[in-house]
């Protein structure tokens, strides 16, 4: 199907779209493999969620920017700067659509697509964040990191 590396790929609306973090650039394609859009706004992807109520992809990726793209037209909504560099680890609080982001720094930043700020800042581990959980009724989140 492709010759370049997929960091990380989410379905859309249903199973009919789905959204592919490539190595340059994030893709839109439909269940017969067409390219629908390209979003040259998400540069180097590395984690992508799709937010059902809002109809927002939500990327993060080299440059550590949370960026929010429009599915419908796969127009650029919003950025902001995390300002703690890469971060490949992302998850959703499909709750309240809140975007957890862990960082390198054992920080692990909360954002909403309504605000140019994060909501929280935490320092969670030593090292890096590897890996983020919330439960399904999202009242709690858990953390991994390579300190433990």
């Amino acid at each position: 199907f492709l010759n370049e590396t997929i960091r990380d790929a989410c379905f859309l609306h249903n199973e009919t779209m789905f959204a592919v973090a490539q190595k340059k650039h994030a893709y839109i394609y439909d269940d017969k493999g067409t390219e629908i859009h390209e979003l040259r706004d998400c540069k180097d992807p590395f984690r992508l969620s799709f937010l059902p109520y809002h109809w927002l992809l939500a990327s993060v990726g080299r440059l550590g920017n949370l960026r929010y793209i429009d599915t419908s037209t796969g127009a650029f909504v919003s950025m902001h700067r995390t300002k703690l560099g890469p971060c490949s680890v992302m998850r959703q609080n499909q709750s309240n659509a809140v975007i957890h982001l862990g960082h390198s720094n054992g920080t692990v930043t909360l954002w909403s697509p309504a605000s140019s700020e994060c909501l929280v800042k935490m320092i969670c581990h030593r090292g890096p964040v590897s890996s983020i959980a919330i439960d399904r009724a999202g009242h709690r989140m858990y953390t991994g990191g390579s300190d433990g």
